[in-house]
């Protein structure tokens, strides 16, 4: 079995780990589920198309869901700009739409597709339960901090609260009812739900 270069160095130098053996992972697992399915997706196909040991993936992953998890968070998040447009709104409208156009992407169908196979398989529906597949965590902290330091946000707002209910809204719209997620539906979240609750 062929080893990516940067874990061919490390095996030689003793270092932990390389991203670009986890990016090569990340690739062939996506691969190789887009064309079998998530059931046939196994450990050995995917080291056999990243062209890693499998003992290099178990050194990372505990099974294929893992795996997925992580491809999934790790291009979302890299397709998450920074945003800062100077206040709560602006930042908030730009954080979601972002969102959406994740979920409306190929990570969001693969998300549903999971979440559809967690009833039967209960390793999966407790990854997905306790890892979000796609992580917008980091820039929401810095948006809500932001606006905090500008008196934009009172200090009784329930900011974890809104930050699990405006995603299951916008994935019940898109996947559920199949609604139209736009513009104007974006605006009329920040404008009648987050803002007010948040400054109340």
């Amino acid at each position: 079995m062929m080893m990516c270069p940067a874990a061919k160095m490390a095996s030689l130098i003793g270092r932990p780990r390389d991203h670009s053996c986890d990016e090569a992972i990340h690739k062939a697992a996506l691969s190789v589920l887009s064309e079998v399915g998530y059931d046939r997706t196994t450990i050995e196909a995917i080291a056999q198309r990243a062209q890693v040991g499998k003992a290099t993936i178990y050194r990372r992953f505990k099974n294929k869901g893992e795996i997925l998890l992580s491809a999934m968070r790790d291009h979302a998040v890299c397709r998450i700009p920074h945003i800062d447009h100077g206040n709560l709104r602006g930042d908030l409208i730009a954080l979601i739409s972002e969102h959406v156009k994740i979920l409306k992407g190929p990570e969001g169908e693969l998300m549903m597709n999971l979440f559809s196979i967690a009833h039967r398989d209960p390793e999966l529906g407790k990854l997905l339960t306790q890892n979000s597949p796609i992580e917008t965590d980091r820039e929401a902290s810095e948006v809500f901090e932001r606006a905090r330091a500008r008196g934009e946000i009172s200090e009784k707002a329930n900011i974890e609260f809104l930050s699990q209910v405006v995603p299951s809204i916008i994935t019940h719209r898109i996947f559920i009812t199949q609604q139209s997620v736009n513009q104007n539906f974006i605006e009329q979240i920040v404008d009648e739900l987050l803002i007010p609750s948040l400054q109340k």
